[in-house]
């Protein structure tokens, strides 16, 4: 069987946020295509502060799963790095401190740097090359950053793949607040010159698959949206007084929720006081729990979605800036839920996406949308139908995967196909071309 060799360097504890969870699905069509794929994890940086873990069980995709500087005993990974564990120390005693009403700069919470985009060490590289890597593996970069694995274990680039998520580039003019953006900033050119490292690019949307394919040729595009199987018609149709916030702590994610917090919620509570806001991911972790409104419930990470998308009748995605898919919306319409989204939120896919979705740019239009739903039954479950219907055409697995399916067998033997989209059976699958 041929092994796929994954370099990343984001916390995969298991599908918590958007991009672990776009990962896991390209790692499970890997394993469904028949190769074996191994997620190997060059940096002790990717565990942060965060001392100890435990991998949830659809992180079992992996054939294997090693982290430099981690040990792992079954599901548990534990950092061997002092600095994280020093680090983790001076956070609990700053977090009990701000709790205590102290103040000062040594309060303030202090994260550790951007692992994804942080510079190779030689002990990153000395790491990686001891990993047994064969010339007849295939080799994917999970983000630009990492493809400095190909030079390092001198991949073919015909058995060489990124994945791209979005571009970075397009992150800081992409929507207002966008300069609360947490992540590496690029410049076109540099990361034009980190793609090009590949003899493929895998993409999440449409949109950012054309602009790749056509300012490098060169290179091999393939899109893969994300995968999801709609939910048959839900049993009962949701409280439209409850709403659904789901999103991890990430910047785009927490500006979009401390900008609802701030101009919409206000207005929607006041003409419908009986709303409730439940917020579900790590995205919480950075919203003062002093001062939260009324019948707004932080809920952090939870274990299982599914509770929370039943008793929701209306999701909410108020983004103002970011880049790629979003995953978030896609997994809300599978579920057969009316969503208030904003146009930041459908970059990429308005077209697929836009008649499924009540779309919203200002806090008014914003809070106009959630109340006309909750006074509209009707409009609510035209919604959900059509948004289940856009997940069955678009973002299935057979439809949203084939062409990383055709581009596997392709790489086994080596071949990259530079220049190519997606071939044209693909394109009359995935209509969004049409």
């Amino acid at each position: 069987m041929t092994r796929v060799a994954i370099v990343s360097r984001q916390r995969l504890i298991g599908a918590t946020n958007g991009s672990s969870a776009y990962l896991i699905d390209l790692a499970r069509t890997i394993r469904e295509a028949g190769f074996e794929p191994h997620l190997l994890q060059p940096s002790p940086d990717v565990m942060g502060r965060v001392t100890a873990y435990r991998a949830r069980p659809e992180m079992a995709v992996f054939a294997s799963h090693r982290i430099r500087g981690a040990a792992r005993i079954g599901r548990w990974f534990v950092s061997r790095d002092p600095g994280a564990w020093r680090d983790a120390a001076l956070g609990v005693l700053r977090g009990l401190a701000r709790r205590a009403g102290l103040g000062g700069a040594w309060t303030r919470d202090r994260p550790r740097p951007y692992a994804i985009a942080a510079p190779w060490s030689e002990t990153d590289r000395a790491w990686l090359r001891a990993q047994r890597v064969g010339d007849e593996d295939i080799v994917i970069a999970d983000y630009a950053f990492q493809s400095e694995a190909f030079a390092v274990l001198g991949t073919p680039r015909g058995r060489s793949a990124i994945v791209m998520h979005d571009l970075f580039h397009r992150r800081s003019g992409s929507g207002e607040g966008a300069a609360r953006d947490s992540v590496a900033a690029l410049t076109r050119d540099e990361e034009w010159a980190l793609l090009s490292r590949a003899g493929t690019v895998i993409a999440i949307q449409q949109e950012e698959a054309e602009v790749v394919a056509r300012d490098l040729p060169e290179v091999r595009v393939v899109l893969a949206p994300v995968a999801q199987a709609p939910a048959p018609p839900p049993q009962a149709p949701g409280d439209p007084c409850r709403l659904l916030f789901v999103g991890s702590r990430t910047a785009p994610n927490s500006d979009a929720l401390a900008w609802f917090l701030a101009e919409v919620w206000p207005q929607v509570a006041a003409a419908s006081p009986a709303t409730r806001l439940d917020v579900v991911g790590t995205v919480g972790a950075d919203i003062p729990a002093q001062g939260l409104p009324r019948r707004v419930t932080l809920h952090g990470l939870v274990g299982d979605l599914e509770p929370f998308y039943a008793r929701a009748g209306i999701v909410i995605s108020p983004l103002r800036f970011g880049s790629g898919l979003k995953i978030k919306l896609i997994e809300a319409l599978a579920r057969g839920r009316a969503v208030v989204a904003s146009p930041v939120t459908l970059q990429g896919v308005e077209e697929i996406c836009g008649p499924a979705v009540f779309e919203a740019g200002s806090a008014p239009s914003f809070a106009a949308a959630i109340l006309a739903l909750q006074g509209d039954a009707a409009l609510r479950e035209g919604l959900a139908a059509k948004g289940r219907d856009v997940v069955a055409e678009h973002f299935s697995p057979a439809a949203a995967h084939r062409a990383l399916r055709e581009w596997l067998q392709d790489a086994a033997k080596g071949k990259a196909g530079a220049g190519t989209l997606l071939p044209p059976e693909a394109r009359a699958t995935i209509s969004c071309f049409q």
